[in-house]
């Protein structure tokens, strides 16, 4: 049985991913209309080694930052990478919290697509990528934060472009940040260590996103990737149980044994009748039918 696609949005009125800091403060992707990212995304952390996601964006490692030091507000475009010659055009956090802003920065690296990388956190922006490509979902190793070189969307942010067809355009944030991501596949979760392969809302997509709170089935949630990986924090009206707004609900295969899901749960298509992506026609979800 298909259910409408926007019954399934856990967060119609939430963003899609979120990631946290050791100070406790929840960072969210900026995502018209989008399900509970990644958003995440957790994306890359502070300087102290905090992380940041999918689909969420970091703070950074001091708290605050000097007001005489802040670049105006999109300083530059990070779609047109409009920097002069030896610099690139990274998002950064402008007061200390969200990434909410872009500015240009020296490119001090050569690490191209798929390179591991080093980031400088969210108050600085700056990386060791070259200046095609961004560090991403940056963890925590050994005190220093170690992500992955992905390439910078160009269009804009109303036609975002991914020179790869086997990417999409992720972009949180008003657009300060519009990143490349590969798509990924939530029945398999293929993702590194320490990533979930979450719903992307704003790209219409799946990508591998930070995993920030490793909440199990049908336990409350208010992102994507709170839940653990092969799961979507769906509206708690589309379950049986659930002890808030929305719950984590796992995945399933449209062509496996129905009896996958408990009773009096069916696997409910993902998507419309007709409208899912070739890497999705197999994908469902355990909630109640109808």
């Amino acid at each position: 049985m298909v259910q409408s696609f926007s019954l399934l949005l856990a967060c119609n009125l939430l963003a899609c991913n979120k990631s946290t800091d050791d100070a406790g403060d929840t960072v969210v992707d900026v995502e018209p209309e989008t399900s509970g990212d990644g958003d995440g995304d957790a994306p890359p952390g502070d300087g102290d080694g905090d992380t940041g996601d999918g689909d969420g964006d970091p703070g950074d490692g001091d708290g605050f930052v000097p007001t005489n030091d802040i670049p105006s507000i999109n300083d530059c475009d990070p779609f047109a990478q409009d920097c002069p010659d030896g610099e690139k055009c990274v998002a950064y956090a402008s007061t200390g919290g969200t990434w909410d802003a872009n500015k240009c920065v020296s490119v001090t690296g050569t690490g191209t697509s798929g390179d591991s990388c080093v980031y400088q956190g969210a108050a600085s922006g700056a990386d060791d990528c070259d200046d095609s490509n961004v560090c991403w979902n940056a963890l925590d190793v050994d005190g220093m934060l170690i992500g992955t070189c992905f390439p910078f969307c160009t269009g804009g942010v109303d036609n975002p472009i991914c020179g790869d067809p086997d990417t999409s355009c992720r972009v949180v944030n008003d657009g300060a940040i519009a990143v490349c991501l590969p798509n990924c596949d939530p029945l398999l979760q293929e993702c590194a260590e320490g990533l979930g392969c979450y719903w992307s809302g704003g790209s219409q997509t799946f990508q591998c996103i930070i995993t920030a709170g490793g909440i199990p089935t049908g336990e409350p949630c208010g992102f994507n990737n709170d839940c653990n990986p092969g799961h979507f924090c769906a509206d708690a009206a589309a379950l049986e149980t659930c002890n808030g707004a929305a719950c984590c609900a796992v995945f399933c295969d449209l062509n496996e044994d129905p009896t996958t899901c408990p009773a009096p749960l069916d696997c409910v298509s993902f998507f419309e009748e007709g409208q899912a992506p070739p890497l999705y026609e197999d994908l469902g979800l355990c909630i109640l039918p109808g």
